[in-house]
């Protein structure tokens, strides 16, 4: 496959020099998945993020979107195989990226921060229940 297959704005679908379509022509003939249009947002700012346009192409954010629910449904499946087959736990996703000290860590961070915002979240909402019970 060339490079230039991949940057080209025509209509006509890259193919390789088999005449089998290349990988990201198939990913944008998959059809739509339930969570299709789910990460377009964030996605498009992570590219920005990244030295991308403000408004990326919409067959990139779909072939970005496509990759990232592969990946999704993929760990799920490999979760619901490592536990219990119909329910997933955090600990079956904890051991799937235990290897992966980038990814451990970062879930490990997020759900630090999530326990907090629960408890400054109740705290708040105690506070002002008192406040209105003094009332």
């Amino acid at each position: 496959m060339e490079d230039e297959d991949l940057f080209n704005d025509s209509d006509e679908e890259p193919t390789t020099s088999a005449g089998k379509k290349t990988t990201a022509a198939a990913a944008a003939d998959k059809p739509a998945a339930e969570g299709k249009g789910v990460f377009r947002k964030e996605l498009a700012k992570m590219m920005y993020g990244f030295g991308d346009d403000k408004e990326p192409y919409d067959k990139t954010l779909e072939m970005l979107e496509s990759i990232v629910l592969d990946y999704i449904k993929e760990m799920c499946e490999r979760a619901k195989a490592v536990g219990k087959p119909d329910k997933i736990q955090l600990e079956d996703i904890h051991y799937l990226i235990r290897r992966d000290t980038k990814k451990f860590a970062r879930v490990k961070d997020l759900l630090s921060m999530s326990e907090e915002l629960k408890k400054a979240r109740k705290q708040f909402e105690d506070a002002s229940t008192e406040k209105l019970e003094k009332l």
